[in-house]
């Protein structure tokens, strides 16, 4: 054998082990991206609940809510059909106060709902409360916030 054919031989060699190295990196980051995509799929979900959860809640607040909807001691709903955005009243525990909550639709899961502190002006309107919005209940009892 002379230098030639050896030559040849680690170029071979180096060629080879170039291409391993990029087939196990390549193998590396598919298992990378499969196990991402199932978390970007839900986020993606998550987010679509939240705008129209978010939607419903300014929808809400945009409809006349009529008295005895607003001194309910239940939740009490309004539904817009074309886009499916639902809007509920309640009486909160405060004084004057009253919670809006906007629901979104999150698929074969619980829904989402943001709420909304506010107070009834004198159209039959609500106004939101500076500060008054949450992602939570801000009920000191849980249940209150049950359907």
């Amino acid at each position: 054998m002379n230098g030639r054919d050896s030559q040849r031989g680690s170029v071979l060699a180096a060629v080879m082990l170039v291409l391993l190295m990029g087939l196990l990196l390549l193998g590396a980051q598919q298992k990378q991206l499969d196990s991402a995509l199932p978390l970007a799929v839900e986020q993606r979900r998550y987010l679509q609940a939240y705008n129209q959860a978010s939607s419903a809640l300014n929808w809400g607040l945009a409809q006349s809510w009529p008295p005895s909807l607003l001194n309910a001691g239940a939740w009490r709903c309004q539904r817009q059909p074309a886009s499916g955005l639902q809007a509920c009243v309640k009486r909160a525990s405060r004084a004057n106060m009253i919670l809006l909550r906007g629901r979104g639709e999150v698929a074969a899961a619980e829904p989402l709902w943001l709420y909304q502190l506010t107070t009834p002006d004198a159209h039959a309107r609500l106004r939101a409360e500076p500060g008054g919005w949450l992602d939570f209940c801000p009920e000191k009892d849980a249940a209150a916030c049950a359907d």
